[in-house]
C-alpha cells in the first residue's frame, strides 16, 4: 500500500522569482549611474560663492581694509596702555605739561585770584603782610593746580571717548564689510546644494528601489522539497 508523500515550503533569502527582471533592471540603472560618475558627483562652486570667496580674499589680504581697521583700533588703545602703565596723559608730567601749556589762561585767572586776595587784605588792614602774602600766594597756586586737573581730566576723558568710538566704528565697519559676503555666500552654498541634490536624485531613486525591494511587504523566495510516501 502507498503512502502519501509529503511537500514542504522553505523560505530563502532573495526576492521573488517575480521581481528579478525588476532588481536586475535597477541593477543596470545603478551599474550604469556609477560608471558615468553619477554615485560620486561632486558640486563645484557656484558663481555667487566664488564671487564671495574672492572678495573674502581682497578684505584679508595684507594691507586691505580690514588691515586697516585693526590698525586703527588697536592705535586707539593706547589711551588705555597709558592709564595702565602710567605713561602719556597718566604719566607724573602730565599735569605739569597741562599746566605749561596753559601758562597764559592761567596767568589770566591768577591774576584775578591775586587781585580778590589783595582787596581783601587790603579791607582787612592785611595788605602786605606775611600772612596775607602767603593765603595769596596759596590761592595762586591752587588756582594753576586746580585749572590744569581740569584740562587734564577733560583730555583723558575725550581721549578715552575717542579711542572707543574708533574701536566700536571699527568693529560695526568691519562686520557691515562682511554682511554683504555672507549674503551672497549664503545664497551660493543654498544653490550650490540644491544642484547637489539634483545631482544625487538618480543614486537616492535606486536606493529607495533597493529598499522597497527588500520590504517585509515583497517577500522572499520560496522553494518547496517534496518528499514520496512508502509503499
Amino acid at each position: 500500500m502507498a503512502g502519501g508523500g509529503t511537500t514542504t515550503t522553505i523560505a530563502q533569502g532573495g526576492v521573488p522569482e517575480w521581481l528579478l527582471p525588476n532588481v536586475k533592471k535597477a541593477t543596470g540603472a545603478a551599474t550604469d549611474l556609477y560608471e558615468s560618475g553619477g554615485l560620486s558627483n561632486v558640486e563645484g562652486l557656484t558663481a555667487e560663492q566664488q564671487d564671495a570667496y574672492r572678495r573674502k580674499l581682497q578684505l584679508g589680504q595684507q594691507g586691505g581694509m580690514l588691515d586697516q581697521l585693526a590698525a586703527d583700533s588697536y592705535g586707539a588703545t593706547s589711551v588705555f596702555k597709558d592709564a595702565a602703565q602710567g605713561t602719556g596723559l597718566y604719566g607724573a608730567n602730565a599735569l605739569g605739561n597741562t599746566i605749561s601749556g596753559m601758562e597764559d589762561t592761567i596767568g589770566d585767572a591768577q591774576s584775578q585770584v591775586m587781585g580778590n586776595m589783595m582787596g581783601q587784605a587790603s579791607m582787612g588792614g592785611g595788605l602786605g603782610s606775611a600772612r596775607s602774602d602767603a593765603m595769596t600766594a596759596g590761592a595762586i597756586s591752587k588756582t594753576a593746580a586746580d585749572m590744569g586737573m581740569a584740562e587734564l581730566q577733560a583730555k583723558r576723558m575725550g581721549a578715552a571717548q575717542g579711542a572707543n568710538s574708533i574701536i566700536g566704528a571699527g568693529s560695526q565697519i568691519g562686520n557691515q564689510l562682511g554682511a554683504g559676503i555672507a549674503a551672497t555666500e549664503g545664497v551660493g552654498s543654498a544653490l550650490q546644494q540644491q544642484r547637489q541634490n539634483e545631482a544625487d536624485a538618480g543614486y537616492q531613486g535606486i536606493q529607495r528601489l533597493f529598499g522597497l525591494y527588500g520590504a517585509p511587504a515583497v517577500g522572499s523566495q520560496q522553494k518547496k522539497i517534496s518528499s514520496g510516501g512508502s509503499k
